[in-house]
């Protein structure tokens, strides 16, 4: 009898969308490697008996990195009932070659090859006969996205027979399998390049460009930025006015019925317009997640993940730490997990510490508030943020790597490359929704009770309920921290006060500023401060949940500790770094000049130090330095890069 089936498969085949298909759930997908980190566990729709389980992807059963490990531990200890081994029939013949270990594990399998759709649609022809007559199991052709063939997989996987004894992998030795799959490919399917695959041939001759690679990623977030800002920004003027003339309607209900004074203040002032605040931002913060899952989806975010793996190399980063970083730009917590693929433990550390100098939706609301309230809600505010994470984790990379500690590191990496899709409708409004949901959850828990506490502490203070702030116990506490942050410029107890709440929830700095000061322009000298308290809430220590996604995958309390003293040390550096920038420019130049300069600046930066020359190790093909990718297999086959 089933009860329980386990989802295994290289990176990127298809997995999660099969296990949302079954469970009728929600995971997230994404057209690029690395996406499952950890296992999912949920069950089978049609029987709450059943229970299915998507394990992180895998090319071997010969553990190394922690996923891995994470999936021969799992079957050892939990031997299900049934393994689906999905496969991508776009790139048939690697698959199969992790099949040829999970036949031998005694566990009844059955083959699953998705993206059949793409096959029959390029007119690709499958020789399923010879496939069961050297696996011995049963192979059913699907599109998990699609929902092709999913009712007959459904069939099966119920009645599905052990592994044939007579199957012709079993009849040789484990060592000989993968010469025995390459010698029947020719026979199993016929490899003709598809339309698909010469187009994507064609993109990624411009978007892994030497040369035009990074000026096209710059332009894509550039523009990412910039439609978030300006469509975001037009509807979050909408929600503020809404939220404006609702507070102003409430207070005057609260006030006829009779409600206290300080009753209406704290439900007003410290509910609606903080969580209001907050949620103003909503349209910014979707559209950007749209944009981020749509180049995430496409496949363009491998293509980035190969540009970068060329700069990163020289900053003491290898290609596995880009992946965990680029996902930190959706969330750090996310990202933070994403290492656990890195098999280099120094160099898993060193990520852990620099991922989380992404933007994330969060951090990317505080600082679309700032732009609207100090720089007219001008796009390229937020877009350098986005550049100044990227040049922060390469300059304290590369003093990282400096150190005894984490120098000479030997990485190795093997980088799947996908094909360019269209992303599917259901996936993104799917992803929207979960983001909504999340977002308003949030604004709902947490930005909410960190309302009520900031108004309780703002209005309490030694001799009970006062009207003077200056009383307060929030004035006390703010008042003896703020010296920390006069050499950044912004030295008063609200902005102090704000770092504090960031800590919970970075969108909660935004709505500490909202109730607690008016009149903004006080708080900062001048609008080079205020940038460098926007790169100060970039590179501190992140949020308590990104914080403790940190000391699990670290798993260690000394250098737990030195993280986030890291963080704050480098967030300091920075936001200093932009002050004294600020002196050298006279606001008749403008701000906009001077981050134009710095972007500059940086850009040369990278080039310089990424200029050093490296030498490949069994690739299979190699032009200057730079692994390249084979259209046969469809695959970027990267690399023992060693400096």
């Amino acid at each position: 009898m089933i009860n329980s089936i386990c989802l295994i498969g290289n990176p990127n085949c298809g997995k999660t969308s099969l296990f949302n298909s079954l469970t009728g759930s929600y995971q997230k997908t994404g057209n690029w490697s690395g996406v499952t980190t950890e296992k999912k566990e949920g069950f089978y729709k049609k029987n709450k008996k059943i229970k299915i389980v998507d394990l992180p992807g895998l090319y071997s059963l010969e553990a190394k990195t922690e996923d891995e490990k994470a999936v021969t531990k799992y079957l050892s200890e939990n031997k299900p009932s049934l393994i689906i081994n999905v496969l991508d029939g776009t790139n048939l013949e690697r698959n199969l070659y992790l099949s040829c270990e999970i036949i031998r594990l005694g566990i009844p399998v059955v083959f699953v090859i998705n993206f059949y759709d793409e096959l029959q649609k390029n007119k690709i022809s499958i020789n399923f006969a010879k496939l069961k007559q050297l696996f011995g199991v049963e192979i059913i052709p699907i599109s998990a996205k699609k929902n092709l063939n999913i009712d007959l997989l459904e069939r099966k996987m119920l009645n599905v027979l052990p592994v044939n004894e007579g199957a012709l992998l079993l009849k040789e030795s484990s060592n000989n399998s993968k010469n025995i799959v390459s010698h029947y490919m020719k026979d199993i399917i016929n490899q003709k390049t598809t339309k698909t695959e010469i187009i994507t041939e064609k993109l990624d001759k411009v978007f892994t460009h030497k040369y035009f690679g990074i000026p096209i990623f710059c332009m894509v977030v550039m523009l990412t930025y910039f439609l978030s800002s300006t469509v975001g920004g037009y509807l979050s003027g909408y929600i503020s006015n809404f939220f404006a003339k609702f507070i102003i309607s409430t207070s005057n209900s609260m006030f006829k019925a009779g409600f206290s004074p300080w009753i209406i203040d704290l439900f007003t002032n410290a509910v609606l317009k903080g969580v209001g605040s907050v949620l103003a931002f909503t349209p910014q913060i979707l559209i950007l997640f749209l944009l981020m899952t749509t180049i995430e989806e496409s496949g363009y975010a491998t293509r980035v993940t190969f540009i970068l793996d060329r700069i990163f190399r020289s900053f003491g980063l290898g290609g596995k730490s880009v992946i965990p970083i680029i996902l930190s730009s959706g969330c750090a917590v996310t990202g933070i997990m994403a290492t656990r693929t890195i098999d280099c433990p120094k160099e898993k550390q060193m990520t852990v510490y620099l991922a989380p100098f992404m933007p994330c939706g969060a951090k990317s609301a505080v600082f679309a508030w700032f732009s609207y309230v100090f720089f007219n809600g001008s796009a390229l505010v937020s877009t350098s943020l986005y550049f100044i994470g990227l040049f922060s984790i390469g300059l304290f990379g590369y003093i990282l790597n400096k150190t005894k500690y984490f120098s000479k590191q030997t990485r190795h990496f093997l980088l799947e490359m996908p094909l360019l899709r269209l992303p599917s409708i259901k996936d993104l409004l799917r992803v929207l929704w979960e983001k909504v949901k999340d977002f308003t959850y949030k604004s709902g828990t947490v930005i909410f009770a960190v309302s009520v506490v900031l108004w309780l502490l703002s209005n309490f203070g030694i001799y009970g309920y006062t009207v003077n702030v200056e009383e307060s116990f929030l004035y006390s506490f703010g008042n003896i921290i703020k010296y920390i942050f006069y050499p950044l410029g912004f030295c008063n107890w609200q902005s102090a006060i704000s770092v504090i709440t960031g800590f919970f929830a970075k969108e909660a700095v935004v709505e500490t500023f909202e109730l607690l000061n008016s009149d903004f322009t006080l708080l900062f000298n001048n609008k080079f401060s205020v940038y460098a308290f926007m790169v100060f809430v970039l590179l501190s220590p992140p949020c308590a949940a990104s914080i403790s996604a940190a000391k699990n995958e670290l798993k260690n309390k000394k250098s737990f500790w030195f993280m986030l003293v890291f963080q704050f040390v480098a967030g300091y550096t920075v936001a200093l770094f932009i002050v004294l920038l600020g002196k050298l420019f006279t606001l008749n130049i403008g701000l906009i000049f001077s981050i134009i300069l710095g972007i500059i600046i940086l850009s040369i930066a990278f080039i310089i130090l990424a200029k050093r020359k490296y030498k490949c190790e069994k690739c299979f093909s190699c032009k200057g330095g730079v692994c390249q990718k084979s259209s046969k297999h469809n695959t970027t086959i990267c690399d023992k890069r060693i400096a």
